[in-house]
């Protein structure tokens, strides 16, 4: 993919929320993708191997719908299943040991929460960053306080490469994170915590300006 379509790529960056009982990875993947999802990511902090096939199925799902991939940390898992890329935080395998076992066609992207967490990640193996938290989020338990749209932007500012805002992010909320530089948002509970997932991630779609997926 060039700069230009991973950019593309990232407007509505959907992922898996492994704390939903009832809702599986794959089912939630096949609503997001219908909705019009353009990126996905499988994130399971958890991941054991009986789950291995179920992410193959996510994989050959967006395969068919010409969806990048991207694996959450697990640098392994990616080059196992085959995805399109991996995303890794802070405390995880550096970019450059990501890209190297991924490979140079490989899509890698990595969390970058603060100007000072920027300054010091080496941004010449990765294609975005996604940070956040934007706004207060309960989906990670561990997450730092929330930036505002004042510290997306600076972020964005400073980044040599596209970001991606995550946290607390919903239809309401994702124009004033595009109007303040970013590239794409990434969602998780406004879908998958949603009374009517498929109705969230319809609105979802039309707050990023991406359509629907027909024959489904």
């Amino acid at each position: 993919m060039t700069p230009d379509d991973i950019r593309d790529a990232l407007r509505f960056y959907f992922i898996t929320d492994d704390g939903v009982d009832g809702f599986p990875a794959l089912d939630q993947v096949r609503v997001a993708i219908e909705a019009g999802a353009t990126m996905v990511q499988y994130r399971n902090k958890s991941f054991s191997l009986d789950a291995f096939e179920a992410v193959e199925a996510i994989g050959r799902i967006c395969r068919e719908n010409r969806v990048p991939f991207i694996v959450n940390d697990n640098v392994l898992l990616a080059r196992a299943v085959g995805a399109d890329g991996v995303h890794v935080g802070q405390g995880d395998a550096s970019p450059r040991l990501a890209r190297r076992v991924v490979g140079p066609k490989a899509i890698v992207g990595v969390s970058v929460s603060t100007m000072a967490e920027l300054e010091r990640t080496d941004l010449a193996f990765c294609d975005y960053i996604g940070t956040g938290p934007t706004f207060p989020t309960g989906t990670k338990a561990d997450a730092k306080a929330a930036h505002g749209l004042s510290g997306l932007r600076d972020i964005v500012n400073r980044s040599p490469v596209p970001a991606v805002a995550i946290g607390g992010i919903g239809p309401a909320n994702a124009l004033d994170c595009f109007a303040h530089g970013a590239a794409g948002v990434a969602v998780i509970s406004c879908i998958t915590r949603s009374n009517d997932p498929v109705e969230a991630a319809a609105a979802m779609a039309a707050a990023c300006g991406v359509p629907a997926r027909q024959g489904w």
